[in-house]
C-alpha cells in the first residue's frame, strides 16, 4: 500500500483519509512474522487497482518543452520554467480540488500552479502581464520563461493553491472550503525539471493540471509555503548543513500574530499541512504553541521521510490558532554522502525545510 508518512496514532494530530495501519493490522502482521512468515495460498485473480482520477473540472496543459540544466550552485542539474495559461473563466470561482498529471515523471521534480492578476500594478508603471511578457521575450525560441523561485522576478501571485510533488494524487480540500480564483486571473504553472540522471537529457515534457471549481464555499482559505531554511538564502548569510553527518537538524518558527492583524481577525484555522524536503531529509516535525503557557504541542510528525511519497495532509478537525500562537518546524537531515556543506535551495541536490499550510480565517 502507498506509504502514509505522518504519525497518525492520535499523538500528533489526526488526519482524514488516513492510509495508516491500525494497531490490529500491525499486530496481525507481527504475529505472522513471529510464526515464521508462512506462505499462504497463491492467487492469480488480483489486479493492480486503478488510481483515482479527479472527476469533473477543467484540464489545462503546458506546451511540449525540452528542458536544459541551468547550472550553478543551486540548479546544477535543474531548470525552472513557467508557462502562462488562460483558464478563460466566466466569473469568480473557488478551487475545491485539483490533480496534477506530470507528462514525464522522470523529469518533473515538482509543479506549482498559481493564479495571477494580469492587471495588478507591480510598480514602475508595469502590470503583472507586462512583466511576464518581458520575461517571456528573453527566450523567444523557447516556450515560457525562467522562474527560479515562484512565478519569475517581479511577478506577484495571489497565492499558491496547487502544489505537486512525487507521490501525490488527487487533492480535495476539506468540505466547505476553497481558494478564490478571480474571473480575469491567468494561471502560471511552474515546473521544476531535474536532469541529474543522464538518460533524461534531451527528453521532453507536457504536463497537465486538472482543477475543479465551485461557485461558492462556506469558508475561503489561502495557502502558505513557509520555509525558514530556504529563507536564509535571502538574508545575506545563508545557513548550511555540515557534510558527513548522520543527523543534522535545522529549526525555524513562525509567529501567527501578523496574519491575524493583516486579516483583522481573532483566530485562524490550520486545515492542512504539506511537509516537504528533498533527498537528504530524514524527519520533519511541526509543533504549535498557543501562547497560553501550556507549551508546544505536536501537530504533524514524519519519522521516516520519503521524497517519492509526498502528500497534503488535512486534519480531521482544524487547529485553531489565536493571538500569541506560533508554529515551530524542525527538519532532520542525513549528509553522510556529502563532501561539501549542504545549502538551501530548490535544486534536488540542495535542501528545503518547508511546511505548507492551508489556512482558513
Amino acid at each position: 500500500m502507498p506509504p502514509w508518512l505522518v504519525t497518525d496514532d492520535g499523538s500528533c494530530g489526526s488526519f482524514r483519509d488516513s492510509r495508516a495501519l491500525s494497531q490490529d493490522e500491525i499486530d496481525t502482521i507481527s504475529s505472522w512474522i513471529d510464526d515464521g512468515a508462512i506462505e499462504g495460498e497463491p492467487r492469480d485473480d488480483l489486479q493492480i487497482p486503478v488510481v483515482d482520477a479527479l472527476k469533473g473540472g477543467e484540464t489545462y496543459t503546458t506546451p511540449t518543452f525540452f528542458p536544459e540544466p541551468e547550472g550553478g550552485l543551486f540548479a546544477e542539474f535543474d531548470e525552472y520554467r513557467c508557462f502562462l495559461i488562460d483558464p478563460d473563466l466566466e466569473r469568480d470561482v473557488y478551487l475545491t480540488a485539483y490533480d496534477v498529471m506530470p507528462g514525464n515523471p522522470a523529469l518533473v521534480h515538482h509543479v506549482l500552479a498559481m493564479p495571477v492578476d494580469p492587471n495588478l500594478d507591480v510598480g514602475g508603471g508595469q502590470t503583472n502581464l507586462d512583466v511576464i511578457e518581458a520575461l517571456d521575450a528573453e527566450s523567444p525560441d523557447r516556450d515560457g520563461w525562467p522562474c527560479f523561485g515562484v512565478a519569475g522576478d517581479g511577478v506577484e501571485v495571489d497565492g499558491i493553491p496547487i502544489t505537486w510533488a512525487p507521490g501525490q494524487g488527487v487533492v480535495s480540500f476539506p468540505e466547505g472550503t476553497g481558494f478564490r480564483v478571480k474571473q480575469d486571473d491567468l494561471l502560471v504553472v511552474q515546473i521544476h525539471y531535474n536532469m541529474a540522471s543522464p538518460e533524461v537529457l534531451g527528453q521532453s515534457d507536457s504536463s497537465s493540471v486538472r482543477m475543479r471549481f465551485a461557485d461558492s464555499v462556506e469558508r475561503e482559505g489561502f495557502f502558505e509555503l513557509p520555509d525558514g531554511f530556504l529563507d536564509t538564502l535571502f538574508s545575506g548569510d545563508p545557513a548550511s548543513l555540515p557534510a558527513g553527518q548522520s543527523s543534522v537538524k535545522f529549526t525555524w518558527d513562525m509567529q501567527l500574530d501578523g496574519y491575524l492583524e493583516w486579516l483583522n481577525i481573532d483566530s485562524l484555522d490550520v486545515y492542512g499541512v504539506f511537509p516537504h524536503m528533498h533527498e537528504f531529509g530524514r524527519k520533519i516535525q511541526m509543533t504549535v504553541d498557543h501562547g497560553d503557557g501550556q507549551g508546544p504541542q505536536c501537530a504533524a510528525d514524519v519519522q521516516r521521510w520519503d521524497f517519492d511519497w509526498q502528500l497534503y495532509y488535512f486534519y480531521e478537525e482544524p487547529l485553531t490558532l489565536g493571538p500569541g500562537s506560533s508554529i515551530e518546524v524542525t527538519c532532520d537531515f542525513n549528509t553522510e554522502g556529502m563532501d561539501e556543506p549542504l545549502w538551501p535551495g530548490w535544486g534536488t541536490y540542495n535542501e528545503m525545510c518547508l511546511m505548507g499550510l492551508f489556512l482558513v480565517p
